[in-house]
């Protein structure tokens, strides 16, 4: 078997060996393959290699002047703050900051006591500024800032050489005549807010103004204890910030022996050159625009090249950030290619004559190797490719692919025959031009989603099951369901989104036709309910005859259950008109606290069966008789109330305690329902106010529940355009909070409220 094998081989390369050399052109192509080509792959191969080498020593030497130049400037950059940061400790410009807090007095003598302190305050905060710019003569200025952008002292005093903020833009230049004393949040430069927020930082160089060359702002956060009638007070901390020329950065850079053909710059966040040699090789647009400048500012330090538009001269660059300050460092050394084919051929041509033949075997086993595996990586490319739109051409439901532009790159058959466009006509579009949804609910405008966007943007799944409609190429519509997830590469970085979508046109008519059998079933319920209540009521009552013990007892079992089925038939009853956007609600002044009074005291008897406390806690609100007043219905409010009540004292053991609280705000009124019981886990307050759902606890089997009760509630306080909150602690007690506008003053010629019904405000889930 192995001679045969063998002999076959032998065969095949004579074969191939005559029909080689058969022919003149054959031949001599062979000939300029085997010898001219593995030469000119060493020389390609020693020269690479010598001109790495030559660059990498280079590199390496121009990396330590880097390290060397950034431990230098760190070091000054360093000392500025420092000095600034000593002085921010000074007792002068705290006092001076809790002075320019006090509140403007009524009392004159009062006021002009003020004045005297904050004047006393100014004169030693100055006096303390110019000391510090005497020993550090390199600051233009230096000056104390309160947090809201007002200037209150400077060194030196001249309002034409202290800087104050302009409304038109977030910089620092001199007033035209007076200062500033308060400006909002919104023109503070963000090197300032960063300041304020205890951070000692460097802003970008500040552009040239009037009086002020280009300058660098170091700030460093004064703090202090405000007055004790404003211990909230914004502004709490003050900053403290030193004005620097950027030449003065220009002198220490220069004192840098970068050696010779090197040059340096440093470039600030905003990539302006804040110092760099006159007669440099690079324009400041240039610099601004290299790749390296950008790396550098976001904290990476490393080298590259930089090929100049003439081709035969590159530009070794190497930087390095100055995190703290915001800024890079670049070293700019202009090489010439000369220079390394001349280092080539001086060192390395010897070396081209021993190696040809090996070099030839070894370029020979590496392409074919190399071909065998490209022909295997297209064939598994290829396999895989057919695997995938198989498996996606075999699932019901509709799935596409997008790429990180939002373009389509897969769309399979199930996804053609839901949107009604072939994949021909999907494929390379935007999706925003195939896929159009909706989002539709009773009595609000339609609502355009946009999940893919979402995944992408946020990098996590979304998912939309409800009121969903896919607008079809004929122009019909259709319900689906929707889920988009992002898809990764190796990095974790969001390169594409893939959503799966399928027809909801089932799901939705089996809601509907529940919920039509809900309301239905509910109304046929509650009429026949309502007379065994009646009956039983007369029968307790003893209207049709005395009761012994055993009988009254029976009797009042039969009652309570009877009154819980009415109330889940009652719930059921709203949830559906809820859904059906046709529960009305009635608008009209209603006095909270008067309606919670009523509810704690018909709730008293309730929590005394269990031992606990329930009370009430009023706001103090004299001479306002509307406090407590909001615009809604009454009926339905209590119901909102009662549910949180009764939740409190159903899952709070014997001997607790229940607590009512209102108090009112400038536009709402709040109400506080908190209690003292077994509390909710962390991981169940999001299905809270889901549908029929009861969170398990060692009280859930003391009385009967629905799970109804708070969906209804943050229902009904959403259509009375509210909210509801909840804060728990499991162990310790819930507290639910309801925000409910307060009712606006009456109109001037009275006219009333328009009524609100479910249709025109549907809460939105």
């Amino acid at each position: 078997m192995w001679s045969a094998l063998r002999k076959a081989i032998s065969n095949q390369a004579e074969a191939l060996l005559r029909w080689l050399t058969a022919s003149v052109i054959r031949s001599t192509a062979i000939f300029v393959i085997l010898t001219f080509v593995p030469i000119l792959l060493l020389t390609y191969y020693i020269v690479a290699t010598s001109i790495r080498n030559t660059k990498a020593a280079q590199s390496g030497a121009d990396q330590q002047v880097a390290q060397f130049s950034v431990s230098l400037l760190k070091a000054n950059f360093g000392g500025e703050r420092e000095a600034l940061a000593g002085a921010a400790d000074e007792s002068s410009l705290e006092q001076l900051l809790r002075e320019s807090l006090q509140p403007e007095s009524r009392s004159a003598r009062t006021q002009r006591k003020q004045e005297q302190d904050l004047a006393r305050a100014q004169q030693s905060a100055r006096q303390n500024l110019s000391r510090l710019r005497a020993r550090r003569a390199e600051f233009m200025a230096i000056a104390l800032y309160r947090g809201d952008g007002a200037l209150l002292a400077a060194a030196p005093e001249e309002s034409s050489q202290v800087p104050d903020f302009t409304v038109a833009a977030t910089d620092l230049s001199p007033p035209p005549a007076a200062l500033v004393p308060v400006l909002t949040a919104a023109v503070l430069p963000l090197w300032f807010q960063q300041a304020q927020a205890g951070r000692s930082v460097t802003s970008a160089a500040l552009p040239a103004r009037a009086h002020w060359p280009r300058r660098l702002a170091f700030a460093v956060p004064v703090s202090f204890n405000p007055p004790a009638h404003r211990p909230g007070a914004a502004g709490s901390t003050g900053v403290l910030v030193g004005f620097l020329p950027t030449a003065v950065v220009g002198d220490w850079v220069n004192h840098l022996s970068a050696g010779p053909n090197r040059y340096l710059y440093v470039v600030d966040r905003d990539h302006q050159i804040v110092s760099g040699p006159v007669n440099g090789p690079f324009t400041p647009a240039i610099i601004a625009q290299l790749p390296g400048t950008a790396r550098a500012l976001t904290g990476h330090s490393g080298s590259g090249e930089f090929v100049s538009a003439i081709q035969l001269e590159s530009h070794a660059i190497t930087y390095a950030p100055l995190p703290e300050e915001q800024m890079a460092l670049v070293l700019v050394r202009p090489v010439r290619f000369s220079f390394y084919i001349y280092r080539v051929f001086y060192d390395k041509l010897a070396l081209i004559a021993l190696v040809i033949f090996l070099l030839a075997v070894a370029t020979g086993l590496l392409l074919r190797a190399a071909f065998r595996y490209y022909q295997r990586y297209s064939r598994e490319v290829e396999s895989g490719r057919a695997k995938t739109e198989a498996l996606l051409g075999s699932m019901g439901d509709g799935v596409f692919a997008v790429d990180g532009e939002g373009r389509i790159i897969e769309f399979n058959r199930a996804a053609a025959a839901l949107t009604g466009e072939t994949a021909a006509q999907a494929l390379h579009r935007p999706y925003t031009e195939v896929i159009q949804l909706s989002e539709e609910h009773p009595g609000q405008l339609p609502q355009h989603p946009d999940p893919v966007r979402r995944a992408m943007a946020q990098g996590r799944t979304f998912r939309l099951l409800r009121d969903l409609t896919l607008l079809r190429a004929d122009g019909t519509r259709l319900p689906v369901t929707f889920s988009a997830a992002p898809v990764r590469d190796e990095q974790g970085g969001v390169q594409g989104c893939i959503v799966v979508f399928s027809d909801a046109s089932q799901e939705r008519e089996v809601d509907r036709m529940k919920n039509e059998f809900i309301s239905i079933a509910s109304h046929q319920l509650r009429t026949p309910m309502s007379g065994v209540k009646g009956v039983l009521a007369l029968l307790i009552e003893e209207v049709l005859g005395p009761l012994n013990i055993e009988q009254k007892h029976y009797l009042q079992r039969a009652y309570e259950s009877n009154e819980r089925l009415i109330a889940l038939v009652n719930d059921l009853l709203n949830v559906s008109r809820l859904e059906q956007g046709s529960l009305l609600l009635r608008t009209e002044a209603v006095d909270l606290p008067a309606l919670l009074r009523t509810l704690a005291s018909e709730f008293q008897p309730r929590a005394a069966r269990y031992h606990q406390n329930l009370l009430l806690t009023e706001a103090a609100s004299p001479g306002d008789s509307r406090a407590g007043l909001v615009q809604g219905d009454p009926v339905r409010l209590r119901e909102v109330f009662a549910n949180l009540v009764d939740n409190a004292i159903k899952y709070t053991p014997e001997g607790g305690t229940v607590r009512l609280a209102w108090s009112p705000t400038p536009d709402q009124v709040v109400v506080e329902v908190s209690d003292n019981g077994v509390g909710i886990p962390a991981d169940k307050l999001s299905s809270l106010f889901l549908k029929f759902n009861r969170i398990q606890n060692p009280l859930s089997g003391r009385e009967f529940g629905t799970g109804l009760g708070l969906y209804f509630a943050r229902s009904v306080v959403e259509l009375h355009q509210g909210r509801i909150e909840v804060a728990s602690e499991p162990g310790q007690g819930t507290t639910f909070r309801v925000f409910l506008p307060r009712q606006p003053a009456p109109a001037a010629d009275g006219s009333a409220t328009p009524l609100v019904d479910a249709t025109t405000a549907a809460p939105a889930h």
